[in-house]
């Protein structure tokens, strides 16, 4: 089966009964492929740009937030996430989203959780030349990578499918509007 045939096949959405868990989420970041765990600090760095840009502000308790909720990000598979600074990892349990990066195999992704492709990328030469490069330089002080750009563009789906939502429900309208954004995203 494709992976883009498992979108939000069996997916379990956080709850809204309370302000607080409408309020956050947690995105797994899974990288797969060769050079994996190298790829997953750039992958997040370029995510944690992106959740940083529009809503972010000292004292967080989380790793930013998409679409102005709080988002955790859990690094999958978790033995090559486990060396990615710059995360809280303070919240346990199955992620809500699953962003894959690269091929995976269904059985290899948690239950549960929405499962969404990272989406195309401009052309290089738009993304090596834009203001997320530069914020990326700024940040990390080294051009960023397809790796750490493939991150931003994911975040950036998140936040445009989750802001006019405030979350990720209702399922139906979330899942219209990141499969809005597949085929790229304003840069």
């Amino acid at each position: 089966m494709r992976l883009t045939n498992l979108i939000f096949a069996g997916a379990t959405l956080i709850s809204t009964t309370s302000w607080a868990a409408a309020h956050e989420f947690t995105a797994a970041l899974y990288v797969s492929g060769p050079q994996a765990a190298s790829r997953m600090a750039e992958t997040v760095n370029g995510f944690l740009l992106a959740a940083d840009e529009r809503d972010g502000h000292a004292n967080e308790t989380s790793d930013g937030h998409l679409g102005g909720v709080d988002v955790q990000i859990l690094p999958l598979p978790r033995e090559i996430g486990a060396g990615v600074e710059g995360l809280y990892l303070s919240r346990a349990g199955a992620p809500d989203v699953v962003v894959v990066f690269g091929k995976a195999d269904a059985s290899a992704l948690p239950d549960g959780a929405v499962i969404v492709e990272a989406g195309v990328l401009p052309p290089d030469q738009e993304w090596q030349q834009s203001a997320f490069a530069k914020r990326y330089l700024a940040a990390y002080g080294t051009a960023p990578t397809r790796d750490a750009a493939q991150g931003y563009n994911a975040a950036r789906r998140l936040d445009h499918a989750i802001r006019p939502l405030d979350g990720l429900s209702p399922a139906a309208e979330f899942s219209a509007a990141i499969t809005s954004t597949a085929g790229g995203i304003n840069w």
